[in-house]
């Protein structure tokens, strides 16, 4: 790692419909920030980046039950998990939020960037709708029993139990977690990334080239993920709270909250670079520098194949 021009460290964006507790701290922030200490220590050119996950289901569910709005939900939580960084001495260079408008921007290109070189499989489907609410179901809207281990609370799309993913359409009696009516099916239009199309590359860099540099649980995740076979996925959802997707015909439309928020450490890096006037680029896209997550256990699939795989997409990321 020394043969490094330059660092980017990440610590994954903590979710905002609740505070930070010790766990997170000593999971991963704390690690991340005792690392990069040791870098700037050594005058190293290193970044610590991070910021607030602000889109996603969740956050809508708690406004709901608030009786409040996606924003103030949001607000609230990204001001208490910032002072609390704060208090605790966490060293960021840049904490910000993806909410912020050079986020909303910095997706919405990266987005359009992979629309217009066809990197994206635009499919119809059937998902499950809640006629008296009126709209889809996100995932995490639809609960039921779940096909593989028989846990009744199973989420639309991971079962909290076994730990398995599924589509919602494989729940035994689904039903809406708003209302609690079982949702009939709807067509809609979504964009899915091919993750298949990028699984011989991934097999190669995880499993071969960085065999030895992992931890164990991460290695036999991600392996087994490959050896299952990748599949398409959607990254976009019928919600009316988050990045609005960027090409016509998209009404009432989002980026998938997995999609956009790692473009936050891009984001949260442009804008440390506009406050210090650098150029955030060579951070993100310089061979020499070595980019590093410190995530969850729950971020693992996020960060070594999704995110990559998005990165390798793109074309002119490391």
């Amino acid at each position: 790692m020394n043969q490094s021009k330059r660092y980017t460290i990440t610590a994954a964006l903590p979710y905002t419909n609740g505070p930070v507790h010790i766990g997170h701290l000593a999971g991963v922030y704390v690690p991340a920030d005792i690392y990069t200490r040791y870098l700037r220590l050594k005058q190293k050119d290193v970044i610590y980046i991070c910021g607030s996950d602000e889109h996603g289901v969740p956050i809508t569910l708690r406004a709901k039950k608030e009786g409040v709005t996606p924003q103030q939900i949001v607000d609230k939580y990204h001001a208490i998990i910032k002072k609390s960084f704060q208090e605790f001495g966490i060293s960021f260079d840049n904490y910000s939020r993806t909410s912020a408008e050079i986020h909303h921007k910095t997706a919405s290109e990266f987005f359009k960037k992979l629309y217009d070189d066809g990197k994206f499989i635009e499919e119809t489907s059937e998902q499950f709708y809640d006629k008296e609410e009126n709209q889809f179901l996100a995932d995490r809207f639809i609960i039921g029993t779940c096909p593989k281990c028989g846990f009744e609370e199973s989420y639309g799309d991971q079962c909290e139990s076994c730990g398995t993913s599924h589509n919602a359409t494989d729940l035994i009696k689904p039903k809406s977690a708003i209302t609690g009516n079982t949702p009939s099916l709807k067509e809609t239009k979504h964009w899915y990334l091919p993750l298949d199309k990028y699984e011989t590359w991934l097999r190669e860099w995880i499993v071969v080239g960085h065999k030895n540099d992992w931890k164990p649980n991460v290695l036999g995740q991600v392996k087994s993920w490959l050896d299952d076979g990748l599949r398409p996925r959607a990254v976009t959802r019928d919600l009316d709270w988050g990045i609005p997707v960027p090409v016509k015909d998209a009404e009432g439309k989002v980026l998938y909250v997995w999609f956009d928020a790692p473009i936050g450490y891009i984001s949260s890096t442009k804008e440390w670079a506009k406050r210090e006037n650098k150029n955030w680029e060579p951070y993100w896209k310089d061979k020499d520098t070595k980019l590093i997550h410190f995530i969850g256990k729950d971020n693992i699939v996020f960060h070594a194949i999704i995110f990559p795989a998005m990165l390798k997409a793109e074309g002119s990321y490391i």
